[in-house]
């Protein structure tokens, strides 16, 4: 079993050596998200089995932006998002681009894969951001505590791989009094629910009363919740058919990038059918500090 650090490192460098599939697949930026979409009537508009590629990326990029625009709505982003934010598992920084531009936040995107640092970096200021887009390199369970205080903190589909009583006990120290943790994340509905989300990704998806109770032991109050597992259900149907789509089209992939790609297929597959059997919750959390 691996130690806590050297979890944390295995997980920076599976995401610092996934960048060049990351950009082909969701870019090609300067907001590249690296989460599901949201489909609000809980369908593709495509005929994916007929779309090209770009097509098909096209389409999950716009539907990912809408997750964020739906997050936006949920917690109130125009006065509890507009000001110091953490977001915290940043990615390559579309999240943290998009509250800037936005909503005129002042953004510090926490990531610990040393190479996303100056990749999003370099995107803020392509979007004339510098300054308000600032890459932090840490660990998200010793954020540095001399940066707050801060008026809310952001994780996309990345507290799965924090301690989350370590994680809550460590935002009470940098979160002001009646600022918000806005968590987007798959939940466990029962055991084994979330196998393949957490095998696939390396993550440790827990239930939102995990969530809540390490919350209120570091002085946070759960005060949204909203379920929109069917509403992203689609993401995953249109992820594996861009992945078919590039198979079927692309003649000069290596044999490594063939295997990776066939990999990610069925991985997309699966995860389509465990979203569906309901295993999994895609929620939407929003924490208050009292």
């Amino acid at each position: 079993m691996l130690e806590p650090q050297d979890e944390v490192k295995v997980v920076g460098q599976y995401y610092d050596d996934k960048t060049a599939r990351l950009v082909r697949k969701y870019g090609p930026g300067p907001r590249i998200h690296y989460h599901v979409g949201h489909y609000p009537s809980s369908k593709s508009p495509l005929d994916a089995h007929d779309a090209t590629p770009d097509a098909i990326r096209g389409s999950i990029r716009t539907h990912q932006e809408g997750l964020l625009r739906y997050a936006a709505k949920i917690w109130g982003a125009e006065h509890r998002l507009s000001g110091r934010i953490l977001d915290v598992g940043c990615g390559l920084g579309g999240g943290s681009i998009f509250w800037a531009q936005e909503y005129g936040a002042d953004v510090t995107a926490v990531t610990n894969a040393q190479e996303h640092a100056p990749i999003v970096e370099g995107f803020a200021r392509e979007c004339g951001l510098d300054g308000k887009v600032r890459a932090l390199v840490s660990d998200a369970m010793h954020l540095p505590l001399d940066g707050g205080p801060y008026d809310a903190a952001v994780a996309i589909e990345s507290s799965g791989y924090f301690n989350r009583p370590q994680w809550f006990e460590r935002l009470s120290h940098v979160i002001r009094p009646g600022g918000s943790v806005c968590i987007e994340e798959v939940f466990i509905t029962r055991p084994h629910g979330a196998d393949v989300w957490a095998e696939y990704f390396y993550t440790k998806p827990a239930t939102v009363r995990d969530y809540t109770e390490a919350a209120q032991a570091a002085g946070f109050e759960l005060v949204d919740d909203v379920d929109a597992t069917s509403e992203t259900l689609p993401f995953w149907e249109e992820s594996a058919a861009w992945t078919k789509a590039v198979l079927d089209s692309d003649d000069s992939l290596s044999p490594v990038d063939r295997r990776n790609l066939r990999i990610s297929l069925l991985a997309n597959e699966a995860l389509g059918a465990e979203w569906g059997a309901g295993g999994v919750r895609l929620g939407f959390l929003r924490f208050e500090k009292k």
